[in-house]
């Protein structure tokens, strides 16, 4: 085992990117202005992993290995002030966020990642892993090949997964969401357009009081069901809904 820090002070939000074959990656907030990398995990990957920085950006790379990359993991703890941009690419590891950010952009072949603050731009690509934001997230794209999606309120997303169920909060935006395989639960939907695609698995949406709604529905095989429940509330907005299920059952219902 072995270890490295590196302290930069930097002027404004910085743009970190950061390139590693297989750890795990934490971005938190720091004290002040200035930018922490602590590298932590097997000697030769730390040492053949380069940190560079300039007055607003940061750069931590892992150089190729001869061989088992995949059994020379490395950590990496970065502390920065918040606002900033990250881009993260992995070959293997769990992505944690902690800081509120203006853009993100994860690709990771194995790992989970977590979000648990702000992000104005979203970009995230998971191989196999579970995908989880705690907070709004403004402007979202999800995409998972194998593992569930859980977020908690978006403005504008897209979402798909190959194999895993979603569960998304609260929508005030557009939203496209595809799945193959796996369950959707949106519980709460009050944005201009939704349009669902789902090939096996059902698709539970609920919609806020006070929309008019253009439905599509095609259910191939499966049930459509209406759940919502009367509401008062005078109509003053417009949403274009769309759903295509080839398997599975529809349930629209009020929010919950």
């Amino acid at each position: 085992m072995s270890d490295r820090t590196h302290t930069f002070e930097v002027v404004g939000p910085p743009r970190i990117d950061v390139r590693i074959r297989s750890g795990d990656v934490i971005i938190r907030p720091s004290g002040g202005e200035t930018v922490t990398v602590e590298l932590s995990g097997n000697a030769e990957t730390v040492e053949a992993t380069t940190v560079d920085a300039t007055h607003d950006s940061i750069s931590v790379r892992s150089r190729p290995q001869r061989q088992r990359w995949f059994s020379r993991t490395m950590d990496v703890l970065i502390s920065a002030p918040p606002g900033g941009s990250v881009r993260v690419n992995l070959g293997a590891g769990d992505v944690v966020v902690r800081i509120p950010l203006s853009s993100l952009d994860v690709n990771t072949g194995a790992g989970d990642v977590l979000i648990d603050e702000v992000v104005d731009e979203l970009r995230v690509k998971v191989a196999s892993g579970d995908v989880t934001t705690r907070k709004n997230v403004r402007d979202a794209n999800i995409m998972s090949a194998s593992g569930d999606i859980r977020v908690r309120e978006a403005s504008d997303i897209a979402v798909s997964t190959a194999s895993g169920s979603m569960d998304l909060r609260v929508v005030t935006g557009s939203a496209r969401i595809k799945s193959a395989s796996g369950d959707l639960k949106l519980r709460e939907f009050s944005g201009p357009e939704l349009t669902v695609t789902t090939m096996s698995g059902s698709a539970i949406i609920g919609l806020v009081p006070g929309m008019t709604v253009d439905a599509k529905i095609t259910a191939m095989s499966g049930e459509l069901r209406n759940r919502i429940k009367p509401s008062k509330v005078e109509k003053t907005r417009r949403t274009s809904l769309t759903v295509k299920s080839l398997s599975g059952d529809v349930t629209l219902k009020s929010p919950w």
